[in-house]
């Protein structure tokens, strides 16, 4: 099966105006590579504030989809529960997204470099199917910043698929060490302070 791939057409008054350019999803292992590093960088610079709602979601999400039940239980509630799990997927990926691209600047060069490699031009549009790899020569083919970051975007939503089910894998992960860790913190007695 060959792998996804969107078109893009600059709209956007400018330079890139016009050019059309196309993004290829990565392969599975590239794919898996880049999700892990992504989560990673995300899990690892999230803050109290983050944390307290992506836990929640995880959770919700990590239950609707792990949740034990009979293949009767299964049929009856199959549309509720894939709206269900949907909804927290969706939750998921929305609050991943924004995550994302709020890294620290080094971060989020590693975890997004790699979306670049997903874009190639088109050399001659309508007349062939002809591209070559945007950075094969980026200043040539890329005149505006803008175009960079939608093409990031874009390749960042064509991969999005794979970032929830990834997460949720990961996920279980961290939320085990959280646990761990709230555990350990509860049976530390707490002490009084000197005076």
């Amino acid at each position: 099966m060959a792998r996804r791939s969107i078109d893009i057409k600059i709209e956007e008054k400018g330079r890139d105006q016009g050019k059309l350019f196309k993004i290829t999803e990565m392969s599975a292992f590239d794919t898996e590579s880049w999700a892990e590093r992504a989560i990673n960088a995300i899990l690892r610079n999230a803050t109290s504030q983050d944390l307290s709602v992506l836990l929640p979601l995880v959770y919700s999400y990590v239950q609707q989809v792990n949740e034990d039940k009979s293949l009767e239980e299964v049929v009856e509630e199959r549309e509720e529960g894939k709206a269900a799990i949907n909804q927290a997927t969706e939750s998921l990926a929305i609050y991943f997204a924004s995550m994302f691209f709020q890294l620290p600047y080094d971060e989020l060069r590693v975890v997004s470099d790699p979306l670049l490699q997903c874009c190639s031009i088109y050399l001659n549009p309508g007349q062939t199917q002809m591209t070559e790899p945007v950075l094969n020569n980026p200043t040539q083919y890329i005149e505006e910043a803008s175009t960079i970051f939608g093409l990031k975007r874009e390749a960042f939503k064509l991969h999005t698929d794979f970032f929830t089910s990834g997460a949720k894998r990961h996920l279980s992960k961290f939320i085990n060490q959280m646990d761990s860790q709230t555990d350990q913190l509860s049976d530390t007695p707490p002490t009084s302070p000197k005076l």
